[in-house]
């Protein structure tokens, strides 16, 4: 026996006998065994360990135990699931057959009639998970066996689990990858963030081509595959399988289009297009009507005239609305998609429905304004609705779970409410609404809390966001801050009195406070107990419902034991607060004001239904920040916009009037809370004050970037012309360290005359460890490349294909960093000389440079030692508070960037805060009042597209020169 099983058996005695070794894959080893309360056979498998550890128990077992909830007879259930001696295993039934693959092995391409039996088996069960919620993201031959004839998918949630744990760990190190490139959607395979369902049925296309086929469309060595996945139209099926029957291939290639939105949109959808083949409905044509519809039928023969009649006044409307929909409608729908008017956009797309939903111009505006999505919560009968952030007295409707088919909401970010009768209402900010809601009976404990679920949680605030996640469970939180009116019944149980709620030593500065002494601090403006706000030991009358305010760490840590409660860590208020919806919560938060708010109202809503993040009171949280200090975060009623994104620290001893409280409850079994309430380092720079190094130490720093003028070995590795306005090159040549070869990939317009300037790219730090760089930069290179110039995007190191064990951009005082920073330099300095080689084609003395986000921060260092640099476009930028080492730190580069610099940057952007961020950077740009230019929009980590691309071309424009 092998180890595994081995270990297996012994792990699992008295539950389950372990007979052999059935196989092993790249994941998992699958083990014969009998279940020896039931009697019956079963399969176990067995994850391999290093993956195991890699993903983690806990939320490997989470998700693969959704198919326990899946009942389809097309769906394999999961019987058991468990850790046993370090081992991760699922039980399953064992199937006397063999996979879809073993079976194509052996026949190779099977009949239609046969391979449109076995999928419609396999959508079928795909259907029923999707209207769980519940995506598969890896359906293929192996992961489908055959039982009597019949089609079971296996293996739900396994893809989920990977993906999940690709974000803190590199499994391609352990030989693992995520998804199969011959079957992953083009989205998968570029890592969209947005990928829904409708990837699931990219690859039931892939799996029906492979059945009437014998092969998928793709093949080769997995990054081709994947590429081709990108940018390749797959061979038309009836070219490969002329046998086929063009009502199937026409099924088969509507899944396989690369835009999911011409897809069949519902897994639904397709097992009617399925089975509309097994029975036509042709086939009654000739059937007898039954009595009851020849009557309806007489009767309307009898009403023929005023049938006609009507007909004819509805079709005068009709050529009137169809005037109005191409004469106004379409352009003003243009006009507000391209103004990023998603709302208004939204409501005008749902009247030119009602007149020409098939219009060819409306379903291309679509995706600009509006996403479809399959929604759910994890029960059914809850009623869903959304309204706009800046008006929830109109709420529409969006449905009723389950629903059966995915629906079309706006883009833009909005409010949903769910309800269901005998259950609480919750609210959500969300981009569309979440397919796992969690709705608390009426009756449950804790009426004023939401519950939030768990997962990998990040403290994502300024200053905090360096720090590693933590993976925590489920928990509640206070939907409101704390009252003066609860904070009361802690103060008349003689809470101050009680030692039992004081846990923690009250240390003011470098000095213990003795329990007398400091009671003694904590008292209201007449000496007695409580806030320091208060007076007489109480609140003026109409005060009830207004936050408590003028509490230290102290008092909010014992209010949260006498409550029986918890001070939340910084991970799970982060988490609660969504700071990446700042742009909308900002806005109706009460920042920046002249005093607090009464509780009790849906008021700024985060993701997870959490009122009043930012604003009204400052909030403690339970971690240590150094110094002395504790956390305190989401700003007060006085504090600045950016309050609600800052990881503020200050002494717990402080009892300033905007300190509140909001408290949680967590699991009784909360494994890694101790890890969450850890002391950690906040880190911030006061730019407004701080100095660069001098022009003698930079004179040092300088030299770092130089390499010497080795042979570019330069490579076209493909060139394609297919696109309407653009050709598109991938190049490749030697870098200036390690032997290493860089790529770059090179947009050029396809009507222009004369030498094009070339406009660099430095990408954001999704692009670390990112997936296939193909469509990297598309958005940008529209309309870069239609104003004439040439848009390239190198692949620096640490990104795309080069991906290392770099996993964040944020700075740090390590040489690793250093060096990649130097790295990263070296790359941009490489690709101009490239593209200067080619000086047929290129403007070598107009090179601009265009940075986003992460490449909007180093857009202050890269001109600063490129002087070919000659205009720069920074598209969100700042500094973090974070600091590198000084000789790459961007701060010092700053003064010495001559070229003329655009900053576009958002109000309320959640990285990078517009007075200790944004304005100290612009501030220290050495390009001269006439050389930059800083505007600043109302939005967060990003900016109005018209407004991009309507500055930034006009900032070349002016600087480059104009074009042919």
């Amino acid at each position: 026996m092998s180890n595994i099983n081995t270990r297996l058996a012994a792990a699992l005695a008295g539950r389950y006998t372990i007979d052999r070794e059935l196989g092993h894959g790249g994941m998992a080893t699958v083990h014969l065994a009998r279940d020896v309360k039931h009697g019956r056979v079963v399969a176990i498998k067995v994850l391999r360990p290093e993956l195991a550890q890699a993903i983690g128990s806990e939320r490997f077992l989470r998700e693969i135990n959704i198919a326990a909830q899946l009942q389809s007879p097309h769906i394999l259930p999961l019987l058991d699931s468990g850790e046993a001696d370090g081992l991760v295993y699922y039980v399953m039934p064992f199937v006397e057959g063999a996979s879809l693959r073993g079976r194509l092995a052996t026949d190779g391409a099977l009949a239609p009639s046969e391979a449109m039996r076995l999928l419609r088996d396999v959508v079928d069960g795909l259907a029923h998970a999707h209207r769980q919620g519940v995506i598969h993201r890896d359906i293929k031959p192996d992961n489908v066996m055959i039982a009597e004839r019949h089609a079971l998918l296996v293996d739900f949630g396994v893809a989920k689990a990977l993906s999940d744990a690709s974000a803190h760990h590199d499994l391609t190190s352990i030989g693992v990858s995520l998804g199969t490139p011959a079957y992953m959607a083009p989205e998968q395979a570029a890592a969209d963030p947005n990928t829904d369902h409708r990837a699931d049925i990219y690859s039931i296309g892939i799996l029906a081509y492979e059945l009437l086929s014998g092969k998928p469309p793709f093949t080769g060595a997995p990054q081709v595959v994947l590429i081709s996945q990108i940018t390749a139209a797959p061979e038309p099926l009836l070219k490969v399988k002329p046998d086929v029957p063009p009502a199937i291939a026409q099924i088969v290639m509507r899944c396989l289009e690369k835009d999911p939105a011409k897809r069949f949109q519902t897994a639904d959808e397709l097992l009617i297009a399925i089975e509309s083949l097994v029975t036509p409905t042709g086939a009654y044509a000739g059937a007898m009507v039954p009595k009851g519809i020849r009557t309806r039928r007489n009767a309307m023969r009898v009403a023929g005239v005023a049938v006609l009649a009507l007909i004819a006044i509805f079709a005068t409307g009709r050529i009137r609305s169809t005037q109005w929909v191409h004469a106004t409608a379409l352009p003003e729908l243009r006009r507000l998609a391209e103004a990023a008017e998603q709302d208004s956009a939204f409501a005008l797309m749902l009247e030119i429905e009602d007149v020409a939903p098939d219009d060819s111009t409306l379903l291309a505006l679509q995706p600009l304004f509006s996403r479809r999505a399959l929604l759910g919560t994890e029960m059914d009968g809850v009623e869903i609705h959304r309204a706009t952030m800046t008006d929830t007295s109109q709420w529409y409707r969006v449905g009723t779970t389950p629903m059966k088919d995915s629906v079309r909401l706006p883009a833009r970010v909005g409010l949903f409410r769910y309800t269901k009768p005998g259950f609480r209402t919750v609210y959500r900010l969300a981009g569309s609404a979440s397919t796992m809601t969690l709705l608390d009976a009426e009756d449950a404990p804790d009426a004023e809390m939401v519950r939030i679920r768990g997962g990998d949680l990040r403290a994502f605030l300024v200053g905090a966001d360096g720090n590693q996640p933590v993976q925590l469970g489920e928990y509640g939180m206070d939907r409101f801050e704390i009252t003066n009116q609860q904070y009361r019944q802690f103060v008349d149980a003689d809470g101050y009195a009680k030692r039992e709620y004081w846990e923690h030593a009250i240390v003011d500065g470098a000095r213990t406070l003795k329990w007398e002494e400091a009671m003694a601090r904590f008292v209201d403006r007449t000496g007695r107990p409580g806030p320091a706000i208060w007076e007489g030991g109480g609140y003026p009358a109409d005060q009830a419902k207004m936050p408590v305010g003028g509490v230290s760490w102290y008092e909010a840590a014992a209010y949260a034991k006498f409550a029986g409660r918890s001070l939340p860590t910084i991970f799970h208020w982060s988490e609660a607060a969504s700071v990446r919806y700042a742009r909308y919560m900002v806005p109706l938060s009460n920042l920046n004001a002249s005093s607090p708010l009464p509780v009790g109202t849906p008021r700024a809503v985060s993701a997870m239904g959490v009122s009043d993040m930012g604003g009204n009171v400052r909030e403690w949280v339970f971690n240590e920040a150094g110094r002395g200090q504790r956390f305190i975060l989401g700003g007060g009623w006085s504090d600045p916009s950016y309050g609600l994104v800052d990881a503020y620290a200050q002494p717990p001893i402080d009892r300033s009037a905007i300190n509140g409280i909001r408290l949680v409850r967590y699991k009784a079994d909360e494994p890694n809370l101790a890890s969450a309430q850890r002391a950690l380092p906040r880190a911030f720079t006061d730019y407004v004050r701080a100095q660069p190094v001098s022009d003698a130490v930079f004179a040092g720093y300088r030299p770092q970037f130089d390499y010497d003028p080795i042979a570019l070995d330069a490579k076209i590795e493909l060139r394609d012309t297919t696109h309407a306005e653009w050709n598109l090159e991938r190049v490749s040549f030697a870098a200036a360290y390690g032997g290493e070869r860089m790529s770059a990939w090179i947009r050029t317009p396809k009507r222009s005359t004369g030498k094009l300037q070339p406009i660099v790219m430095f990408p954001g730090s999704g692009s670390i460890n990112g997936g296939p760089s193909d469509k990297l930069g598309e958005v940008h290179a529209s309309y870069v490349v239609r104003s004439g110039r040439a848009f390239v995007i190198p692949i620096y190191k640490s990104t795309h294909e080069r991906t290392d064990s770099l996993r964040s951009d944020i700075p740090d005082q390590s040489i690793f960093y250093r060096d990649h920073v130097v790295m990263w330099v070296k790359d941009y300095r490489r690709t101009l000389d490239y593209l200067s080689t080619r000086g047929a084609e290129f403007d070598s003395t107009r090179f601009g440079y265009f940075g986003f986000s992460w490449g909007g921060m180093l857009g202050g260092l890269i001109p600063a030692v490129e002087p070919r640099v000659k205009a720069t476009v920074l598209y969100v930028a700042g500094l973090t508070m974070e600091r590198s080492r000084p000789e790459v730190d961007v701060f010092n580069f700053l003064p010495r960037v001559k070229s003329p610099v655009l900053m576009l940057n958002g109000r309320h952007d959640f990285f990078f805060p517009v007075e200790t961020s944004q304005k100290p950077f612009y501030d220290r740009l050495g390009s001269g009042d006439a050389g930059k230019k800083y505007i600043v929009y109302e939005g967060g980590h990003d900016v109005p597209r018209t407004q991009l691309i309507q500055e930034s071309l006009g900032w070349f424009d002016k600087w480059l020169g104009g074009v042919r």
